[in-house]
C-alpha cells in the first residue's frame, strides 16, 4: 500500500486540481479528426468544408458534433480549450440533447 500511495502522490505533484487530468473520449475523436485519420465511411464531410489531399485523409475547417442523450460541462470545457488554442485552424461546436451534471446523468440512467 505504501509503494502505491507513493506512486499516486508523485503522479499529481504540481497538478492544482487532479480530476483535470480527466480527457473526454470526444477530445481523442477530435484529435483523429484533426490529424486527417477518421475514416470517411464514419465520418460524413460535406464537399468543399475541408482541406484535403484525398477523401481518406480530410482534414476539416469545422467539427459539428451533437451528443444525442447530452453532453457534459467537461466535454464542453474541453472543447472551449481546443478551440482557444486553436484559432483560426479548426473550429468546433458542440451541441447536445441536455447538458448534464452528475445528477442529471444518474437520473436519466436509472430511466433506462
Amino acid at each position: 500500500v505504501t509503494k502505491m500511495t507513493k506512486n499516486f502522490m508523485t503522479s499529481v505533484q504540481g497538478v492544482s486540481n487532479v480530476y483535470s487530468q480527466h480527457v473526454p473520449l470526444v477530445m481523442d475523436t477530435i484529435q483523429s479528426a484533426v490529424k486527417g485519420k477518421l475514416p470517411s465511411k464514419n465520418y460524413p464531410c460535406i464537399k468543399g468544408s475541408s482541406r484535403s489531399m484525398s477523401p481518406e485523409t480530410m482534414i476539416p475547417e469545422e467539427i459539428i458534433i451533437f451528443m444525442v442523450g447530452g453532453v457534459t460541462y467537461e466535454e464542453a470545457t474541453k472543447i472551449s480549450e481546443f478551440n482557444e488554442t486553436n484559432p483560426g485552424k479548426i473550429k468546433i461546436i458542440l451541441g447536445g440533447s441536455t447538458v448534464h451534471n452528475s445528477t442529471s446523468f444518474l437520473e436519466e440512467m436509472k430511466a433506462l
